[in-house]
C-alpha cells in the first residue's frame, strides 16, 4: 500500500470496489449559457425550494423539542425562523 505524505497507510484504489476516485480532474471549460440550470430547474427555483424545506424543518424541530427558538435566534440572528 501507498504512504501518504505523514506515512500514514493510504488504501490502493486498483484493489476497492466501486468507483474509482476523480484524482486530478478540475474543469477547466468556460461556462456557457444554461449552466445555470440543473435539470429542469433554474437556480431560483432551487434556492426557492431549499428554502421552503429549511423551513419546513426548522419548524418541526421547533415541535417537536429538538430545537428551540432561542438557540436559532443566538445562531442565524432574529430571523432564523424565516426561510432566506
Amino acid at each position: 500500500m501507498p504512504n501518504s505524505p505523514s506515512g500514514v497507510p493510504m488504501s490502493n484504489a486498483d484493489t476497492r470496489r466501486g468507483r474509482k476516485p476523480y484524482a486530478g480532474i478540475v474543469k477547466t471549460s468556460v461556462s456557457e449559457p444554461g449552466d445555470e440550470r440543473q435539470g429542469d430547474y433554474s437556480r431560483e427555483q432551487l434556492v426557492r425550494f431549499d428554502n421552503r424545506f429549511r423551513a419546513r424543518l426548522l419548524l418541526r424541530a421547533f415541535e417537536t423539542g429538538a430545537e428551540s427558538r432561542e438557540a436559532a435566534a443566538a445562531m442565524n440572528g432574529a430571523n432564523a425562523s424565516r426561510p432566506r
